[in-house]
């Protein structure tokens, strides 16, 4: 059987791939640093609500405030009457009651889906009295969909939704 020879590779040429490996390391490590840097995760979990009070709110009977029980799969409060107050902001006392297993959250919108408030996620136990507006808004009746949003605390993927249509009365 003939034996194959080995070419063993000494000088110039050995310099040339000792050197291009080590360029080839060096752009991946520039490139992986990059990508690190640049990176961002899909998904970042809304902020907690800096305005959130510990405790069960009261408000005045005419704001109509009440729980609403999601398809049993979780409860919260809300005040059922929204007016606008002088400077924007929106009463709400949206309220997560302590027995609660979730994180809620609060969105209202507009008719054509524009943003008017939103409130950070609230804990077991919290409630957020107003909301400020994200606009300048003007003083007249205006249609809303109120989005609440629950989140499981332990992963912040969804619980579910609840959309509810209302009235933002002027002030």
């Amino acid at each position: 059987m003939r034996k194959q020879p080995i070419r063993v590779i000494t000088g110039a040429a050995k310099k040339y791939m000792v050197l291009s490996a080590f360029i080839l390391l060096a752009v991946i490590s520039v490139a992986a640093a990059i990508f690190a840097a640049l990176y961002e995760t899909p998904y970042k979990p809304p902020p907690f609500e800096p305005a959130a009070v510990r405790g069960v709110p009261n408000p005045p009977d005419n704001m109509k405030y009440s729980d609403i029980n999601a398809a049993g799969r979780f409860t919260f409060w809300l005040a059922g009457t929204a007016y606008q107050q002088t400077d924007g902001s929106l009463f709400l006392y949206l309220t997560n009651p302590e027995e609660s297993e979730v994180y809620i959250m609060c969105r209202v919108t507009d008719k054509n889906g524009a943003e008017l408030y939103k409130s950070g996620l609230l804990r077991p136990g919290e409630y957020v009295e107003r909301l400020d507006a994200l606009k300048k808004m003007k003083n007249e009746a205006l249609d809303i969909k109120i989005y609440i949003y629950a989140l499981d605390p332990d992963n912040f993927q969804s619980v579910g939704t609840v959309t509810l249509d209302n009235i933002l009365q002027p002030n």
